[in-house]
């Protein structure tokens, strides 16, 4: 399985054509695919294998405290809830949503814009997530 960071260093994916962060993940929220430019959202932890659910690998701050999908606020999040309807047929085309990411143990405000289209890959129904920050988060 490939690294996160050898996925940003190579250019053999065609979401590294997009200029915004983009990610191919599951209908479950699981990421298997990311360009270079997500970089500049994932967490500093965020070296493990794809494969993990987005908000591990963003710094949610509810991830980072009960586990992406798992906490109380999770049943409201946006990028959950736009990847489950795109699953299920329907596009969200730069819908603005705001999340709490964690950098350097501090959780900061983010205001984003989010889309999420289905696509098929390899035969595989995914969905495809581009986050526009409105900042960039470092």
């Amino acid at each position: 399985m490939e690294s996160i960071a050898a996925g940003a260093e190579a250019s053999a994916s065609p979401l590294d054509g997009l200029s915004a962060p983009a990610f191919l993940c599951r209908p479950d929220a699981g990421v298997v695919e990311a360009n270079g430019a997500a970089g500049a959202l994932l967490a500093e932890w965020a070296r493990a294998p794809f494969d993990h659910p987005a908000g591990e690998l963003l710094g949610c701050l509810n991830a980072v405290e009960a586990g992406c999908g798992k906490g109380p606020n999770c049943a409201d999040c946006p990028v959950r809830g736009a990847i489950r309807q795109a699953a299920a047929g329907h596009r969200a085309e730069r819908l603005p949503v705001a999340m709490h990411l964690v950098r350097g143990g501090t959780p900061r405000r983010v205001e984003l814009r989010l889309s999420a289209v289905p696509v098929r890959r390899h035969g595989r129904p995914l969905v495809l997530v581009v986050l526009e920050p409105s900042e960039w988060v470092r």
